[in-house]
């Protein structure tokens, strides 16, 4: 697994590619952990090139919603996969992460105006 991030203002967008899953996961934490040391407690994580996703990566994923929100963050998922959206809905991420089409849309978010979409 592979994770780039680029930052727009004070939100963290974490490309993810590869497989999200038992050590996949582990990297994606530690990368969460990061950013968040470094002042970054709005994320975006960018699944556009991520081709499974266990419950591991469900996992962390959740885990990485509640350490952001304790911060006072939040933690937004964009341009999920057919399979991987589909995981996700079966694992009813989208009830406690909101899950946007694309990084714009989530990003914009964060943002007041007109701009945000679902």
């Amino acid at each position: 697994m592979d994770i780039r991030t680029r930052y727009y203002n004070d939100v963290a967008i974490l490309s993810v590619s590869g497989r999200l899953d038992s050590a996949g996961g582990a990297q994606f934490s530690r990368t969460i952990t990061e950013q968040m040391a470094a002042g970054y407690f709005r994320l975006v994580i960018d699944l556009k090139k991520v081709d499974f996703v266990s419950s591991a990566g469900i996992k962390a994923m959740l885990l990485g919603a509640q350490v952001t929100r304790r911060q006072g963050g939040d933690f937004r998922l964009a341009n999920a996969q057919a399979q991987v959206k589909q995981v996700l809905n079966l694992a009813g991420i989208d009830s406690v992460i909101k899950v946007y089409r694309n990084v714009v849309g989530a990003t914009a978010s964060y943002f007041p105006g007109p701009l945000t979409e679902a």
